[in-house]
C-alpha cells in the first residue's frame, strides 16, 4: 500500500519508517539486501499506538479501522481488496505495526512484479547450484520474515504452480528452498492484497479455492476515494502539509474553487493520484502562495461543473479571491479547525447568494431551518 512512502499517502513525520530491506543474516551480498521490489519495515517510533497515516472519517473508513484493530489482535490471515491506489499496503503495515509481531520484520512482495521462476526463488530461497546463476545459498523472503509479517501484494497475479507451493506454506508453516529436499519451519503471518475479484478468478479456474479460503479468513475491503465523500478534504489538508515540507515551501491554504475541483473529480487512481496532484500543485506554486485552480492539472480544471460539487464547496469566487481561501491552521487540531472553517465559509457564501434568505439557503444546503440557524449561531455568521 508505492512503494507506499510514495504509493499510499505516508507522511514521513508520523507513519511507519521505511527501513533498508531487512534480510536474514544469511543474505550477505549487497545485491540481495537491496532488491527494489522488497520493502521491509519496523514499527514506527511512536510505539505503534493507533494506525498512523490512515485518514478517514466516513462510515466506510471507520469500519476499515475497526476491522484493522480486530485483525491486529489476532494471528488470522488477512486479505485486503480494493482498487489500485486505495492504500492496501498502508493497511497491512498498520495491522503489523499494532500487532504482537510489531518488533519483527515486515516484508512486502509484489507478486506481479516477478516472473514465476524468480518468484519461487525469492519467496522460498534456493540452494547453491539449484539453477544456472545460483552461485550461493539464498534465504527466501518467508524465512527472512520469520517472527514477523509477509505482505503478498497483487496475490491474484500469482501463477497456478506458485499458488500450490504457497498453499503448503500456509497449511504446514514450512518452506522448501529450490534445489533442497528438507523443509524449514517458519513462523510468519501472511497478509495478502488484490485489486481483482478473486471469487470471479476462482470461477474461471485462475485462482485456487482452497488457497483463497486460507488467505481470506479475515477480509477487509478498502473503498475507492470517490465513495469516501468528505475524506477528500481531510486528505488534501494532510497532503498539503506533507508536500509543503518536502518542497520547503510555505503554503497558505487552498481556495474553495480549487477544493471544489478536487472534490468533484472521480480519482481513478484513488488516494495515490490525489497525493500526486497536490504534490504537483505545491511544486508549481510560489512560496507563501495559496493553491488555486491555476495550480491544478488540466484533467481537473476541464471537468464540467456539477450541482453536487457546487453544493459541497461554494464556487462563488471563480477569480480565486485570496480573501475566500481556506487557511489551514498550523497548530494541533487543525484538521477539525479546517473543516469548521470550510463549512462556515460555504454557509456564509450561500446566505450571501440568497440575500440572507434562510429558507432558500437552507434548501440549497440540504438543511432544515432550525439546523441552519444553529450553525449560523455556532459560527457567528452575520
Amino acid at each position: 500500500m508505492e512503494r507506499l512512502a510514495s504509493r499510499e499517502a505516508l507522511a514521513p513525520s508520523d507513519t511507519v519508517a521505511i527501513c533498508h530491506a531487512y534480510r536474514h543474516a544469511a543474505l550477505k551480498t549487497p545485491e540481495e539486501r537491496s532488491r527494489p521490489h522488497v520493502v521491509a519495515l519496523r514499527r514506527d517510533a511512536g510505539g505503534g499506538a493507533g494506525f498512523t497515516g490512515i485518514i478517514g472519517s466516513t462510515p466506510e473508513m471507520l469500519q476499515v479501522l475497526r476491522l484493522m484493530q480486530s485483525a491486529a489482535a489476532s494471528p488470522i490471515a488477512v486479505l485486503i481488496d480494493g482498487e489500485t491506489g486505495t492504500g492496501k499496503e498502508l493497511v497491512a503495515r498498520g495491522i503489523h505495526g499494532t500487532s504482537g509481531r510489531a518488533e519483527g520484520p515486515f516484508i512486502a512482495v509484489n507478486c506481479a512484479a516477478l516472473p514465476e521462476a524468480l518468484l519461487e526463488s525469492e519467496l522460498f530461497g534456493h540452494r547453491k547450484g539449484a539453477f544456472t546463476g545460483a552461485a550461493a545459498d539464498r534465504v527466501g523472503l518467508f524465512e527472512a520474515a520469520d517472527g514477523g509479517t509477509i505482505f503478498l501484494d497483487e496475490i491474484g497475479e500469482m501463477p497456478a504452480a506458485m499458488q500450490a507451493r504457497l498453499l503448503r506454506v500456509v497449511q504446514e508453516g514450512e518452506v522448501t528452498p529450490v534445489g533442497d529436499t528438507r523443509p524449514r519451519t517458519v513462523d510468519v503471518r501472511i497478509i495478502s492484497a488484490t485489486n481483482r475479484d478473486l471469487t470471479a478468478e476462482m470461477d474461471r479456474g485462475a485462482f485456487r479455492r482452497d488457497l483463497y479460503y486460507r488467505l481470506a479468513a479475515f477480509p477487509i475491503h478498502l473503498p475507492p476515494l470517490h465513495e469516501r465523500g468528505d475524506d477528500v478534504v481531510l486528505l488534501v489538508d494532510r497532503f498539503l502539509g506533507v508536500a509543503a515540507e518536502r518542497h520547503r515551501k510555505r503554503i497558505a491554504g487552498i481556495e474553495p474553487v480549487a477544493l471544489a475541483a478536487l472534490a468533484r473529480f472521480a480519482w481513478p487512481g484513488n488516494v495515490r493520484e490525489l497525493q500526486n496532484e497536490i504534490d504537483r500543485a505545491v511544486a508549481i506554486a510560489r512560496d507563501g502562495a495559496t493553491i488555486g485552480r491555476s495550480h491544478l492539472s488540466a484533467k481537473l480544471t476541464a471537468v464540467p461543473r456539477s450541482a453536487k460539487a457546487a453544493e459541497m464547496v461554494g464556487e462563488a469566487h471563480p477569480t480565486g479571491n485570496p480573501q475566500s481561501a481556506i487557511r489551514y491552521p498550523q497548530s494541533s487540531g487543525s484538521l477539525r479547525e479546517v473543516r469548521a472553517a470550510f463549512e462556515a465559509q460555504y454557509i456564509a457564501d450561500v446566505l450571501r447568494r440568497h440575500g440572507g434568505n434562510i429558507t432558500r439557503a437552507a434548501k440549497e444546503l440540504g438543511l432544515s431551518r432550525p439546523v441552519l440557524h444553529q450553525k449560523i449561531k455556532q459560527y457567528g455568521i452575520r
